[in-house]
C-alpha cells in the first residue's frame, strides 16, 4: 500500500452514525477530528439557504413536498432526526448559517450546490454572501454536478476553491477544468481507475470521491493515491487507516 493518508470526509456528516445533514451530525465529524464534512444546500421558498440533499423532503423528515416549495418557518418546525434513531427526535433542518458557526474552522467544509434538476437562480451569489462573513473560507470547498454553477462562482469568486463532481472518466480533464476554474475532481468510486486518478494528479487537480464504504474499497483508494475519501462511514475509515499506517 502507499504510504499516503487520504483525507477522511464524513458525506452529508456521516450517514452511518447520525441522521444525514444535521448539526449533530456535524458536532460528532468535529469531536471525531476527521478532516472534513461534505454538505448540500438548497434554498428554501422564502430565501434561506439550507443544509438538506434531497428535493422531496419525505425521506428524512415527518413533512411533505418539495423543499424549494417550502418556507423556511415551516422547514423548521419538521423534525429531521427521529427517522434515523429516537435519540435524535427534534433534529432541525439547519441553516449553512449555523453549520458554519459550528465548524467555524476545525475541519475542511466541502459544500454541494444542489442545482438540479430544480434550479436556484443566484444560489452561488447567496453563498458567497455567507462565506463572506466566515473567518475560514480558506478551508471550504465549493461542488456541484450542475458546472455551469461553478463557472460562474469562478467568474465571481476565482480564488475560491471549487470541485465538479461527475460520474465517468474524461478526455483530458486538466483541460476541462480549466474552461471553469476547477481545482478538484470529485468522482464516483464506482466510475473510477488508478489512471484517472493518476492523470488528475498531474493536471494539477486535488480528487476527493464518492461514497466508498467498505475496507476493501479504501483500501484501493489508498493504493490508487487518492487525496480524499468521502464515505458514509468515517469512523470505520478511521479505524481503517489506524490499522494501515500501523502495518
Amino acid at each position: 500500500m502507499s504510504s499516503q493518508k487520504p483525507k477522511i470526509i464524513a458525506h452529508r456528516g456521516g450517514r452511518k452514525w447520525a441522521p444525514e445533514n444535521t448539526l449533530a451530525a456535524f458536532a460528532k465529524s468535529c469531536q471525531a477530528g476527521f478532516d472534513g464534512v461534505e454538505l448540500d444546500i438548497q434554498r428554501a421558498s422564502t430565501g434561506e439557504v439550507v443544509v438538506f440533499h434531497d428535493d422531496d423532503i419525505g425521506r428524512t423528515t415527518n413533512g411533505v413536498g418539495l423543499l424549494k416549495d417550502i418556507s423556511f418557518a415551516e422547514l423548521r418546525r419538521l423534525d429531521a432526526g427521529s427517522w434515523f434513531d429516537e435519540k435524535f427526535v427534534g433534529e432541525q433542518i439547519p441553516l449553512l448559517q449555523e453549520v458554519f458557526d459550528l465548524v467555524d474552522g476545525k475541519l475542511t467544509l466541502h459544500i454541494e450546490i444542489k442545482n438540479a434538476p430544480y434550479e436556484y437562480p443566484g444560489i452561488e451569489e447567496d453563498l458567497l454572501d455567507l462565506l463572506n462573513g466566515y473567518r475560514h473560507k480558506d478551508n471550504v470547498v465549493i461542488s456541484s454536478f450542475d458546472h455551469t454553477v461553478l463557472a460562474r462562482l469562478n467568474k465571481l469568486a476565482p480564488e475560491l476553491p471549487t470541485a465538479f463532481l461527475a460520474e465517468g472518466i474524461f478526455v483530458d480533464i486538466g483541460a476541462y477544468a480549466k474552461r471553469f476554474g476547477a481545482t478538484h475532481w470529485h468522482p464516483s468510486y464506482h466510475s473510477l481507475t488508478k489512471k484517472a486518478i493518476d492523470d488528475a494528479h498531474q493536471a494539477g487537480l486535488t480528487v476527493n470521491t464518492w461514497t466508498p464504504n467498505a475496507p476493501r474499497e479504501w483500501s484501493e483508494l489508498v493504493k490508487a493515491n487518492a487525496d480524499g475519501i468521502i464515505t458514509d462511514d468515517p469512523v470505520g475509515l478511521l479505524e481503517f487507516l489506524a490499522k494501515v499506517k500501523a502495518v
